[in-house]
């Protein structure tokens, strides 16, 4: 939508000059920068109308059960209309200024470079995360200035003489360069404060909270924490597993920094495009962790493992994944080692070919042996 709002708006606005009209503009009695306006306008709504369509139908559907996070929705909307605004300014600066010719190329070609140049700030947002929403005074300040660009375009209009019109496209710069800055020195897309009591938690022997944006993926995490209550006793639960951004704690890193840190009272696990392997293997993840205190060099020597043993401990965590998500193939791909692999193949294969009763009885004595090798009794 931004690359063709940028080159559509080019040509709209040097459209009259490729039709030979521009003498006929000049003579009327309303003022250039009026006749400018309304062409300008005749442009926006081209592109904005079918992107509000869009959004009232979202709305109209969602709206029958007003499920939570509809205030996060408003603030996409807001962002995709600041895109807008910003290639329909470019596109018709570019149009006022360069020729007919050039002027569609360089503005589509300008709104992708901007594109990837911003990406890292927030600019492109595909997917809106529960733990992240749009912050209302970078955006304020991000649609105003987009305003601004335009208006200053429209002073562009009914200027003939190369020097003047280079004079009054100088304005653009301050305009563009503050809107740059603030592009580049705030976050439009920033973490949410932690929700506290507020989340939706399941009890069970390992308690699962999730933003409540994420309720409809209840019934899905009922059947997990079911799942870890089965498991054989030789498995750990963590107390607590949340879902990422729900709980968060600051550090200063050695470079004196300010860093949040998700995983400082419990673990953590994400919902990814409603994906369940994306939260069951998080969850499978936290319970080998404790199950085998991987992160407790006090009471278990990993440095020592063996090859063999390492193949047998993601064989187990691979069981676990796909013990915890019902079964199935994995829905994502990974460039891991062959061998590793395989081996997550087998413990999936495991959870796929034997009877519960059987997978239980093998993972038991798995667990029980590598635990017996390499942490010390008690732990």
């Amino acid at each position: 939508m931004g690359v063709f709002g940028a080159g559509a708006a080019a040509w709209a606005a040097s459209a009259p000059t490729r039709q030979g009209v521009e003498e006929q503009l000049r003579a009327a009695r309303v003022h250039p920068a009026r006749v400018e306006a309304h062409r300008l306008a005749a442009a926006l709504a081209v592109l904005l109308v079918p992107y509000l369509i869009g959004q009232v139908v979202a709305f109209t559907v969602t709206a029958r059960t007003f499920p939570p996070g509809v205030h996060l929705w408003l603030g996409y909307v807001l962002l995709g209309l600041f895109a807008i605004l910003l290639a329909v300014a470019l596109g018709w600066a570019c149009g006022r200024l360069l020729g007919p010719v050039f002027s569609a190329f360089a503005a589509a070609m300008g709104f992708l470079l901007l594109t990837v140049l911003l990406d890292r700030v927030g600019f492109v947002v595909v997917s809106g995360r529960p733990e992240v929403a749009v912050a209302p005074v970078p955006m304020a300040l991000r649609l105003g200035l987009a305003a601004a660009l335009l208006l200053v375009t429209l002073w562009l209009a009914g200027v003939e003489a190369p020097r003047q019109r280079r004079r009054r496209a100088a304005a653009l710069l301050p305009v563009a360069l503050s809107l740059l800055v603030v592009m580049g020195v705030t976050a439009v897309v920033a973490d949410r404060e932690p929700l506290g009591d507020k989340a939706l938690c399941l009890d069970g022997s390992t308690r699962l909270c999730i933003w409540p944006e994420h309720e409809k993926y209840l019934p899905e995490l009922r059947e997990i924490n079911a799942r870890i209550d089965q498991l054989p006793s030789a498995f750990k639960r963590p107390p607590l597993i949340n879902e990422i951004g729900l709980v968060k704690s600051s550090y200063i890193g050695p470079d004196g920094t300010k860093h949040l840190d998700y995983e400082a009272d419990s673990p953590v696990f994400h919902i990814l495009e409603g994906s369940r392997w994306s939260y069951a293997g998080d969850i499978g993840k936290a319970i080998t962790n404790v199950t085998f205190g991987l992160q407790d060099l006090q009471a278990c020597d990993w440095m020592e493992i063996t090859e063999p043993d390492q193949i047998r401990l993601a064989v187990v965590d691979k069981w676990l994944e796909a013990y915890l998500v019902g079964g199935g193939s994995p829905d994502y791909h990974t460039n891991a080692p062959e061998g590793l692999q395989q081996a997550w193949a087998k413990g999936r294969a495991v959870a796929k070919d034997l009877p519960r009763t059987d997978q239980f009885r093998w993972t038991e004595g798995e667990v029980s042996d590598l635990r017996g090798r390499y942490c010390r009794p008690g732990h």
